[in-house]
């Protein structure tokens, strides 16, 4: 089995998105690159049990310099914040008759 190199290509292709949305504040769009570089990282670390040590060896000197751009841009993602439960605010209109006129 030959490195693969589309899969490469594929994961610096997300980074490369996730990276640009960051700079631009998208952040929906700059998780959903991320979501998709962690995506084919995992695929890459699938196919990496099947490679010989040279094709290993090639695909870590490769994958590494990756997985160091995702992580970076991945840490100036900010947090998703939870909407907050408050309490429920009586409304008097809701008790009034609506007007029948």
């Amino acid at each position: 089995m030959d490195v693969p190199l589309e899969q490469l290509a594929d994961v610096s292709e997300a980074i490369g998105r996730g990276e640009d949305a960051v700079e631009e504040q998208a952040w929906s769009t700059a998780r959903e690159a991320l979501d998709d570089a962690d995506r084919l990282l995992d695929e890459l670390r699938e196919a990496y049990r099947e490679l010989g040590q040279r094709e290993r060896a090639t695909l870590g000197a490769i994958a590494g310099p990756l997985r160091t751009r995702r992580d970076a841009f991945a840490a100036r993602i900010p947090k998703p914040k939870a909407v907050s439960d408050g309490a429920a605010v009586h409304d008097p209109e809701q008790d009034a008759e609506p007007d029948a006129g």
